[in-house]
């Protein structure tokens, strides 16, 4: 899709045949498809869903060069945790399982020294998604969830917390780099297996977490991060 931004006037149809990283965008708002010719703005009044905060997150999920600047002043922060878990969630309870049936079969179709190779490195690669995804859900989010409600308080405080956003941008390692090997694995490495299409089934799967990753992670550092850095300004100035 271009580089356009989206509104709330444009139909929601039309942005998901547009761009298919909508498909996977829209759940994590309860959105399912069957979606008539009705607007964003229709569309999230039906579902109870802040236009403006939507509007905010598909142009930043969807457009690597749209950044929000004066919009996150009104963002509430709740709603942004809500939707980070929600992708954390299709993650591990949908996208991850399905990789891993895929592998499966894939496994019993070809007989190769690197099958072990290949089980191994997926399976440590997954173990490392899930320690990231923990750490912020354990970690991470909890921090800026009591950070954004002290600040709703006259007296701040935070004394008893030994972190800030700092801490978690360090740590924000891009997850999705060693998906290359992974695809490079799967398309060098291989002979011809009894069934060639699973193997392009798995490198269709794996570009598309490669991508979803992506554009969670510029969520994460063009909203989460930012929002954050300005509550803890604001905070000091208490």
């Amino acid at each position: 899709m271009t580089d356009i931004v989206i509104s709330g006037n444009m139909k929601l149809a039309d942005i998901a045949n547009l761009d298919k990283r909508a498909l996977v965008f829209l759940p994590r708002f309860g959105i399912d498809l069957g979606l008539g010719d009705k607007t964003i703005k229709e569309t999230c009044q039906t579902h109870n869903i802040n236009v403006d905060f939507f509007l905010l997150m598909i142009n930043v999920f969807l457009n690597k060069n749209y950044f929000p600047d004066r919009k996150l002043k009104n963002l509430d922060v709740g709603m942004l945790l809500m939707y980070l878990e929600n992708s954390h969630k299709y993650y591990l309870e949908e996208k991850i399982p399905y990789l891993e049936k895929l592998i499966e079969v894939f496994k019993q179709t070809v007989k190769h020294p690197a099958t072990k190779q290949l089980d191994m490195f997926f399976k440590q690669y997954i173990l490392e998604v899930k320690e990231h995804l923990a750490y912020e859900d354990q970690t991470a989010f909890p921090y800026v969830a009591k950070l954004a409600e002290e600040m709703k308080n006259e007296n701040v405080n935070l004394s008893d917390i030994d972190y800030h956003i700092g801490v978690f941008e360090e740590r924000h390692d891009n997850i999705e780099e060693k998906l290359s090997d992974l695809k490079n694995l799967l398309i060098k490495y291989f002979p011809p297996s009894n069934d060639r299409y699973i193997r392009i089934r798995i490198l269709y799967e794996l570009a598309d977490f490669e991508e979803d990753l992506m554009n969670h992670a510029r969520i994460e550092d063009k909203v989460l991060i930012s929002i954050v850095a300005q509550l803890e300004k604001n905070m000091h100035k208490k």
